[in-house]
């Protein structure tokens, strides 16, 4: 199929999906360009439609992704890249761009918890009020990257399914599983009950990042990249925890502390695992 108007409704659906309330409503998101079309078919999304253009077909590795989508099913359309320019959100399209099924953040609470039980000593990010889309896909990435069970949304949190998340992200945002809650001292009190220590991320928190022990389930509280973490999560909290720095540099970007963070976590947990793997070969 070829489409060449504007006016088209699969084109005007596709545009819709650039407004986060079009993208609750219909229950997907945009996804742009080959490799993060492909990461949404590895991660066993639904990808509803897709458009494409005539040199992306041309290619070895376009027409090969077309194949896999044509074979799940996916509803397919070459466009002239004026069109493609017009749905795509970058400013240099990539040849494709796709509708892809995703879910609603689950609420946070004791069903979730236990998801994300199953994996070892949990480590669990609550985003709190993380405003800036490459901000909120770096950290998703870095979660998943290092071994977060988890993340928690809550409201002025930016929509995870933003097309610059989800590049941010490189499709982190749709493996890791994610919950939502109304406030973040709700997902914090929420966290303590199950059993997870409530670190908060501050410039001026009293324990260092090397300080804290990470191989404790634990849920990581980063804030909002102006005002920092709300004032009344604190009653839930173990501690704050801070990342010393040298110089005049007073903070960091919430990605690049929060993704320090996860390391040291990260850092912290495979050393365990290596120190408990050589008394086992010892015994």
């Amino acid at each position: 199929m070829r489409i060449t108007s504007p006016q088209n409704p699969r084109i005007k659906r596709l545009r819709k999906l650039q407004d986060r309330r079009h993208r609750r409503r219909l229950g997907a998101t945009l996804v742009e360009g080959r490799r993060f079309v492909e990461e949404a078919l590895a991660a066993g999304r639904t990808v509803r439609q897709a458009v494409y253009t005539e040199a992306f077909a041309a290619s070895p590795a376009g027409a090969a992704l077309l194949r896999a989508l044509a074979a799940a099913g996916t509803e397919l359309a070459e466009v002239p890249d004026r069109l493609l320019e017009a749905v795509a959100t970058t400013e240099t399209p990539q040849g494709i761009v796709a509708e892809v099924a995703v879910d609603e953040p689950a609420p946070v609470g004791r069903a979730w918890w236990g998801r994300v039980e199953t994996a070892h000593l949990p480590l669990v990010l609550l985003l709190d009020g993380v405003q800036d889309p490459g901000n909120l896909g770096t950290l998703l990435r870095a979660a998943e990257g290092l071994g977060a069970a988890g993340a928690v949304l809550v409201p002025g949190t930016v929509d995870p399914y933003h097309p610059r998340a989800v590049r941010a992200s490189a499709g982190a945002c749709l493996r890791l599983p994610l919950a939502r809650a109304d406030a973040a001292a709700e997902a914090a009190a929420s966290a303590r009950a199950a059993g997870l220590q409530v670190w908060l991320a501050e410039a001026e928190g009293s324990t260092a990042c090397w300080d804290v022990d990470w191989r404790q389930p634990v849920l990581l509280v980063v804030g909002n990249e102006g005002s920092g973490v709300s004032p009344e999560v604190a009653s839930h909290a173990t501690g704050r925890v801070a990342i010393p720095l040298a110089g005049g540099i007073g903070s960091l970007n919430v990605a690049m502390a929060g993704t320090i963070l996860l390391y040291e976590a990260a850092r912290q947990r495979a050393l365990r695992s290596a120190a408990a793997t050589r008394a086992t070969d010892g015994a």
